[in-house]
This record gives C-alpha cells, structure tokens and sequence, in this order.
C-alpha cells in the first residue's frame, strides 16, 4: 500500500451510528462508540441501518398516509485533516402508496433533497469539507401525504442506499 492511499484511506469519514430522532425530547441523540452492526428498526416500519463504516440504507415497510418519520446518521471525521465529503444515493423512484412516498434530507439543517423517495438519482453530491475532528448528521424525514393510498403493513416496501466518501 503506498503512502498516499493510506492517506487516502485514514481521510475517510467514518458513519457513526444511525439514530431516531425524538421529536418529544425536543433534541437530537446520537449513540456514538456502538458496533454498527446494533443498528435495527425500533419496530416502527422505516428503518435507517449501517451496512458498513461509509453507507446505510433506508427501508420503509409500513408508514400510513399523513405519516412521518425522522432518522439521523452521523458521519465524524477523527482524523487530523480535513476531508471533501460526498453523498450519493443508489436506489430508483419508489412505488410505494403509488409512488407517494416522500423523502427530505438535511445535512445539518442544510436541504441536501426534497422529493420523491429514492429520487435523487445515483450521481454524487458534493457537501463539502468536514474539518478535522469535526462530524456531519443527515436527516432523513420519510413522509406520506394525507390522501395518499393506505398501504396494508409488509405488502409493500422502499429501499434506498446512502454512502458518504472523500474525494
């Protein structure tokens, strides 16, 4: 391995932990130091899990229309420089209630996307530079309009992947 893709490599931002936000405590909380392997679904239909240090995926399996649902991800970047962040989704357009599902994300309050779910498109987006030390935490809002069709639980579902890397 030669010096400058271990450079490479240890510039990584690594994924902290999928986490729920509770919108009742008012705040944000973040599990930090957990394997990423612990990260599930709270039972509630809309899962946001870790599929390695750099990715995660969005599953929705039962959100009723008027619904929402809120899951963060934390990205940290603990090495001693800074790195270019880039977030890209792979997934297509889902049919979920019709094609209704839809997704907002945010990177640190910023919109990253507002639209249909898994309708960013498989291109990289290019969020900057995460300093030294410092992280970033997406949040990803799934919701269904009110006169959207029900969708009876585990008949249909949404999948879309995530993946964080430097440039």
């Amino acid at each position: 391995m030669t010096a400058t893709s271990l450079r490479q490599l240890l510039l990584r931002p690594r994924l902290v932990a999928p986490v729920l936000t509770v919108a009742a405590a008012g705040g944000l909380g973040v599990l930090s130091g957990m394997p990423l392997s612990t990260a599930t679904d709270d039972g509630s239909g809309v899962a946001l899990a870790a599929a390695d240090s750099r990715s995660a995926t969005l599953t929705v399996t039962d959100l009723e229309p008027g619904g929402q649902v809120t899951r963060t991800v934390t990205i940290a970047n603990d090495v001693a420089e800074q790195a270019r962040l880039t977030f890209t989704e792979t997934g297509a357009p889902a049919g979920y209630a019709d094609g209704r599902l839809e997704l907002r994300i945010e990177d640190d309050g910023r919109e990253v996307y507002d639209g249909p779910f898994g309708g960013l498109g498989d291109y990289p987006l290019d969020m900057g530079w995460l300093e030294a030390g410092g992280s970033a935490t997406y949040t990803f809002t799934v919701s269904l309009p009110d006169d959207a069709p029900l969708v009876p639980a585990g008949t249909q579902s949404a999948t879309a992947s995530y993946s964080w890397v430097t440039g």
